[in-house]
């Protein structure tokens, strides 16, 4: 990721020039384009795996409904920038390989939609309990900050839910919908996940792990050249 970092550099030091601004909006703006072409970048990631994989629609529907609902309930954040994108990248696609081969299979329809009002339920008592999840470089103390990201994750679990129905409803004529309907399923359980302490202590561990990995990798370039 120190690639994203440097171009966002770059990008940034030009605008700067042209606009004739100050170091405080150069790094304002450095920042956000480095969160942007981090989603960009994840994007085209998850893109090719999941053409590779059979996954696309399945890769785009969890990436969507997380990024979405991550936007208002908060959630757990790796430390780094190289364990957030490894995190994205593995979750989204596993969560797609299972949605399509693992789960994808048609089983009977009121035990579908048992599930969907389970998961439905459990999201509610979630959301209750844990939202919104902030960060400690961005508390939210607001109150009425806090109700409206409250409010907006109730909304978007609900418009969630009655998706998943609807693809329910849709895998009667096209079987794809059901894995379809699992994604979202799924995509909804991971951010619930996210939302804990177990899932932030996850988290954690796996940016521990991955940055592990990376500076022996970059302990070796180093040592090659």
């Amino acid at each position: 990721m120190r690639g994203i970092e440097s171009l966002a550099g770059k990008i940034a030091d030009v605008l700067t020039i042209k606009l004739q601004l100050d170091k405080e909006r150069r790094a304002v703006i450095r920042y956000g384009l480095i969160g942007l072409l981090q989603v960009i970048t994840l994007f085209l990631l998850i893109t090719f795996i999941g053409a590779v994989t059979g996954t696309l629609f399945e890769n785009y529907i969890v990436f969507f409904t997380v990024g979405y609902l991550r936007k208002s309930t908060g959630g757990a954040h790796s430390r780094t920038m190289w364990g957030c994108n490894a995190v994205s990248v593995l979750s989204i696609s596993i969560l797609a390989i299972f949605s399509r081969f693992l789960l994808g299979n048609l089983i009977d329809p009121k035990i579908n939609y048992g599930i969907a009002v389970l998961l439905f339920m459990a999201g509610l008592l979630i959301f209750h309990k844990y939202v919104p999840v902030d960060s400690p470089n961005k508390p939210i103390v607001s109150p009425e900050k806090i109700k409206r990201l409250r409010r907006e994750s109730y909304m978007k679990l609900l418009l969630f839910f009655l998706l998943t129905l609807i693809a329910i409803d849709r895998a009667n004529i096209e079987v794809r919908f059901y894995s379809i309907s699992m994604s979202i399923r799924l995509a909804l359980v991971w951010q619930m996940i996210t939302l804990t302490k177990t899932g932030s202590s996850l988290l954690l561990r796996v940016d521990h792990a991955v940055n592990e990995l990376l500076d022996l990798v970059f302990q070796r370039e180093n040592r090659r050249n």
